[in-house]
């Protein structure tokens, strides 16, 4: 299991808790093409969210060294993203090489995310 990123971005008050409610989960096999590049377009899309105030919780796992792992979350293919968020589920299929549509996925764990910091203070 690596950290591809844990992006805050914007402005963050001391002592305020923001709590990750987004996660990012892509799933790989080890360094092959498609894994590589699925890590670069989401890492892009990453930084191309310095904009938002909100804390992603991005987790990059190896099938090859934590298939326990995909097996739970029902991978059967890599690479997956998996975003969880406000009690929903959503998966991307390959490279992550559809730039609107990932974008969306951040997006919407963006806005819950920034949803529940407002909340919780």
């Amino acid at each position: 299991m690596t950290r591809i990123a844990s992006a805050v971005a914007g402005p963050v008050s001391p002592g305020r808790d923001i709590r990750a409610v987004g996660q990012i989960c892509l799933f790989i096999a080890g360094q092959t093409p498609n894994s590589l590049r699925a890590q670069q377009n989401l890492r892009d899309a990453i930084n191309a969210m310095k904009d938002a105030a909100v804390l992603l919780n991005v987790e990059v796992i190896d099938v090859f060294k934590g298939p326990k792992r995909a097996i739970a979350d029902g991978i059967l293919v890599t690479p997956t993203l998996v975003a969880r968020y406000s009690g929903k589920r959503v998966m991307m299929v390959g490279d992550l090489g559809n730039a609107p549509a990932l974008r969306s996925i951040l997006d919407a764990c963006a806005s819950a995310s920034k949803a529940a910091g407002a909340a919780a203070g």
